[in-house]
């Protein structure tokens, strides 16, 4: 293992992290990484392959998370949330969003998602230039957001500032990330007592005002939930649009055959989640000891779960890292995890992310990607963008 290196925190593996993903899942398929000043654990592991990225998932009774998802990170200085939670009280909180995260209310989202990829487009379209990331991936999500919980749109550049400070680097428990985690408690839990006792139809007033009986939640148990959609609705999907935009720019023949087929767009954005894997990986810890390819991770320890690996795993899907959006069964992919952490906003993300790219395509038709210019700033825990400059014909009104 000498001869092999790999860090999902150095910026030198950002860009391109998939031929070391092969190597670990042919070679290393449980590797070590020390921390050199850790913080909580002297070292984590990664698992790699398909199968074993799966079955940690599906058994939460040995890979925990109640020590925390994210890598090396003391979760007492992060306000409770799901993320960081086993059963059975993560399955209590998730059965109170998932009753009011419905279907109906994901459809009721389209228009307003829709127009407001329109509107971003139209503004840039005579410019002949965007920064996939600040002008479009960046906002989407976040008016997505207020539309869902109906929060000022005036406040969305300071979600956008919370998001980053918490999830945009590699300490997340930063002073900068401290300082946002306090800044966004105060503001939801004044929301919540704002809305407590209301008839709104906003998600918020439904969480707090549909409660059953002995659920009784607290204010600062729903801001809980507030942050947690905050982050999680923010974050991976505004790095999922924006990577989507590079990735249809670097594939002009897929772009003329969603344009000649656009029955082809559902398996598209499903082929695009696999291929960029927008959360590339997330943290359990060990209840006992695991033995794994005739390694053995010790009870207590900390893994990496790399969901980004299995997603070109060549026992998974061949020639995966091929872009193909006429891939079978692409939909069987861990971009939203797997087992009782699923991510319950896949149904949102998966609109937002068609909505934007099918106004692009449709507006803007041939775009070329600025490929010196891109800057990545993220791995783990999503395939964070600082920029993503993006040239293409004018189009005069």
């Amino acid at each position: 293992m000498a001869d092999f290196e790999f860090d999902p925190f150095d910026p030198a593996y950002f860009a391109d992290p998939f031929p070391y993903y092969r190597v670990m899942r042919d070679e290393y398929p449980v590797y070590r990484r020390e921390i050199a000043e850790h913080r909580v654990w002297p070292h984590y592991w990664m698992i790699s392959r398909a199968d074993d990225v799966n079955r940690s998932l599906s058994d939460w009774k040995t890979f925990s998370s109640a020590r925390g998802t994210l890598v090396d990170t003391d979760i007492s200085l992060i306000p409770p949330n799901m993320f960081n939670m086993d059963p059975p009280r993560h399955d209590e909180l998730r059965a109170i969003l998932a009753r009011n995260l419905t279907p109906s209310r994901v459809a009721s989202l389209t228009p307003h998602v829709r127009a407001y990829a329109d509107q971003l487009v139209d503004d840039f379209v005579p410019a002949g230039s965007f920064d996939a990331q600040r002008d479009f991936g960046h906002l989407i999500p976040t008016i997505t957001m207020c539309v869902m919980m109906d929060l000022p749109p005036h406040d969305r550049e300071q979600f956008l500032k919370w998001n980053l400070d918490t999830l945009g680097g590699g300490d997340f428990t930063s002073p900068a990330a401290l300082a946002a985690y306090g800044e966004m408690a105060a503001y939801w839990e004044s929301i919540v007592a704002e809305r407590r006792g209301g008839d709104g139809t906003d998600l918020i007033s439904q969480i707090v005002n549909t409660q059953l009986p002995g659920e009784d939640l607290s204010d600062a148990e729903i801001a809980g939930f507030c942050s947690l959609l905050h982050d999680a609705a923010q974050n991976t999907t505004m790095n999922m649009i924006t990577h989507g935009v590079l990735t249809l720019g670097r594939h002009p023949e897929t772009r003329r055959l969603l344009e000649a087929e656009p029955a082809l767009w559902d398996q598209a954005i499903e082929e695009l989640l696999r291929y960029v894997s927008p959360v590339q990986g997330l943290a359990r810890s060990t209840t006992r000891d695991v033995e794994l390819h005739g390694t053995t991770i010790p009870e207590g320890d900390q893994v990496l779960v790399l969901y980004g690996a299995a997603n070109h795993d060549e026992r998974a899907y061949p020639d995966p890292e091929t872009f193909d959006i006429r891939r079978v069964g692409t939909k069987a992919h861990w971009a939203f995890g797997h087992g009782i952490h699923y991510c319950l906003g896949n149904a949102v993300a998966r609109l937002e992310i068609k909505c934007a790219l099918q106004s692009l395509l449709a507006k803007v038709g041939d775009w070329e990607v600025d490929e010196a210019a891109v800057e990545l700033n993220q791995l783990v825990l999503t395939r964070g963008v600082a920029t993503a400059p993006v040239t293409f014909e004018p189009v005069k009104g």
